[in-house]
Order: C-alpha cells, then sequence, then structure tokens
C-alpha cells in the first residue's frame, strides 16, 4: 500500500479489523458490477432476449470480471468466523448473498418466470461461480456457462434431454508416505483449511493444531505455500478416491450429508471448498484445479443415482452441486437449531423441481 506498518494499526487497529474492511470493500464492488450489469441487459430488454440468455451473459461477466472477488469474500468470511469479528462478517455475508439474490431476481427475463424456476435459477447461477473460477480458458468457461445454463432451464422446463456418458478414466493419487511430523502438519493444515481457509493459515496456527513447534513446522516446510501445497495434494488424492470407490453420501437427508453432529459445515467438506477457493486463485495448484474441474458433480452423480434419480449425468450433478452450494452457504448462516431443517426442506422441494419425483 505504499505506507508504514504503524499507519495500518492506526486506520484499523488489527489484521482482523483490516480483513473485515476488505470484506465490505468486495460486497461494494461485487454491488457495482451488479448494477452494471443489470443496466447493461436492462437496455436490451426491448430486444426479446429471453432469461436463458440474460443468465448466461450475467454468468460470463461475472465469471471473467468479479471470479476473485466472490472467492476473496468466501475466504475472508471463513478466516474471520473464529475471531472477534465473526457476527460482523456473517452479517456482512448475508447482506453479499442478499445482494446476488435481489440481482439475479431482477434480470429481465427472470422476474416473468414462475417462483420455483427463479429460486433454482438464483441458486444454481450463485454457486456456480466457484466452479466456474477453476476454469482459466476464458473460451471455454463460456461454453460451459452455456451448457450448464441450457441444461437447467431444459430440467425447470421438463423437457427432455441428451445425457453425456460419465468419464471413467481418473485415476487415484498415490498418496505420499511422510514422516509422523510432517503427516501432523498436513492434517493439521486441512482441518484449519475448512475452520479459517487458506487466508487464515500461518506456521504458528498450524503448529499448533498438529501439537508441534513452530520450528519443527518451518523445518518440513519453509513457507505457507509449501505446506498448502502438500495438503491441497492430500485432499486431492482423498476426493478423486472417494468418487473412484463409490463412497458418495448416503442418500439420506442433506443436513447429514453437509452438517457434523454439531450443526457445522462437516470438516472435510469445508477443506474441500477452502483448497478449491485455493486452487483457483493460486497458479502453484494449477493440477489440483484441473482434478476439481474434472470431479465436479460426479459425487452429485452418484448420490442423486442413489436417491433413485437415474437418468443424470455429470452437468446435472455440477448443477445439483452449484445449488446445494448456494443452500449451504445461506443455511449455514441461520442459527444452529435452524440448519438442518432448511437444508432438508429444501433439498428435497429443489429435487422434486430440478428432476421430478423420482
Amino acid at each position: 500500500a505504499g505506507v508504514t506498518p504503524p499507519a495500518v494499526v492506526y486506520h484499523f487497529g488489527n489484521r482482523d479489523k483490516l480483513l473485515l474492511a476488505t470484506l465490505g470493500a468486495l460486497r461494494h464492488r461485487l454491488g457495482e458490477a451488479y448494477r452494471g450489469i443489470a443496466t447493461a441487459l436492462a437496455a436490451q430488454d426491448a430486444a426479446g432476449i429471453d432469461a436463458h440468455a440474460m443468465v448466461c451473459a450475467a454468468l460470463i461477466e461475472l465469471a471473467e470480471t468479479q471470479g476473485r472477488a466472490f472467492t476473496a469474500s468466501d475466504d475472508l468470511a471463513r478466516a474471520l468466523a473464529v475471531t472477534a469479528e465473526g457476527q460482523a462478517a456473517s452479517a456482512l455475508m448475508t447482506q453479499v448473498y442478499d445482494d446476488g439474490e435481489t440481482f439475479w431476481r431482477s434480470l429481465p427475463g427472470i422476474t416473468s418466470l414462475e417462483e420455483g424456476m427463479q429460486i433454482l435459477c438464483v441458486a444454481v447461477a450463485s454457486g456456480l461461480i466457484s466452479y466456474l473460477n477453476l476454469e482459466t480458458d476464458g473460451l471455454r468457461r463460456n461454453a460451459i456457462i452455456v451448457q450448464l445454463v441450457t441444461r437447467l432451464f431444459a430440467r425447470l422446463r421438463g423437457e427432455g434431454v441428451t445425457l453425456i456418458a460419465v468419464p471413467s478414466g481418473l485415476i487415484p493419487l498415490e498418496q505420499d508416505v511422510r514422516p509422523d511430523g510432517k503427516q501432523q502438519i498436513v492434517e493439521a493444515t486441512i482441518r484449519l483449511a475448512g475452520r479459517l481457509g487458506i487466508a487464515g493459515l500461518t506456521h504458528r496456527n498450524i503448529a499448533s493444531e498438529a501439537g508441534l513447534s513452530a520450528a519443527a513446522t518451518t523445518y518440513f516446510y519453509p513457507t505457507k505455500d509449501d505446506i498448502v501445497i502438500d495438503a491441497a495434494r492430500l485432499v486431492q488424492a482423498r476426493a478423486i478416491d472417494l468418487v473412484l470407490a463409490g463412497e458418495a453420501p448416503p442418500p439420506e437427508f442433506m443436513s447429514r450429508i453437509t452438517l457434523d453432529e454439531n450443526g457445522e459445515e462437516r470438516a472435510d467438506l469445508a477443506a474441500l471448498t477452502a483448497f478449491m477457493s485455493a486452487a483457483a486463485s493460486q497458479p502453484d495448484l494449477g493440477a489440483l484445479a484441473e482434478t476439481f474441474r474434472q470431479i465436479r458433480g460426479l459425487a452429485a452423480v452418484r448420490w442423486l443415482r442413489a436417491r433413485g434419480y437415474q437418468a443424470v449425468d455429470r452437468v446435472d450433478g455440477i448443477l445439483w452441486s452449484s445449488a446445494t452450494t448456494s443452500l449451504t452457504q445461506r443455511a449455514l448462516l441461520l442459527p444452529v437449531a435452524q440448519r438442518a431443517g432448511v437444508l432438508d426442506r429444501t433439498s428435497e422441494a429443489w429435487l422434486a423441481r430440478l428432476f421430478g419425483k423420482a
């Protein structure tokens, strides 16, 4: 920033207040983007552009210009959740999600859809951003957007679709054998990443979580990035093994898949989300990003089929993953006692609306 460290302390007091201010600035940035897109598309309303085209255009623009802002917002909120600023960060994220819902619902063409279609358009479009951030090639990303939105509207209208064969060529990565101390550090990093996000990791808190000294942590991993890359590789290997082994979540309520016994986000799912965000923003994790692109939706396909929906493919899996990502983000901002009910009731209604009765 071109200022001295005391100047940062003078203006913000501490790191957490600085991160909270940054989260607020990102919310403002996203709001400006929403207003610009809405204005541009409203000007085209007279041309008869339908809701399908509107959603595609808006997603293409947001993924191109604001993808990092969405990722950073989620990372900052996760890092702040366990600090004194956690409540303020949660309130800000509620506003971020409200802003997004207002934007999607206000687009020309969307307002004319029936309520169930509007709700799922908002949920899928909002949840897709994290997946789209993994794709660095703009042209390919745009093609993916058109394919996914086309399938979404076909499902919502009850139209027939041509299923695409689920890829079967994924090979699980060999998990490295690490010395005990090194393995402790990696496992601790995975746990912390789920709670704090990548932005909240430090050598000191990783060492504390692992029950080791900071010196031992720096001995194995000179930089934080070294730890993140190794931990990400382990998460990647586990994610692929999970899909190939067919150990999809049981055909039970969404809350049992998403929440732990305390009503909080399951640690392994939280870690996967954190590492997917890192893969989308750190060039050194390009191989991890490619793996996440390949496996996205496959576990959802297995889950959907376990629920009795056999005529689905990976495109449907990505749509369902995106919708439930958005649903989970919202639910985790609710009081613990309300989360399971919202997840279960809403997911059941969405399943029936997207895919009919199993």
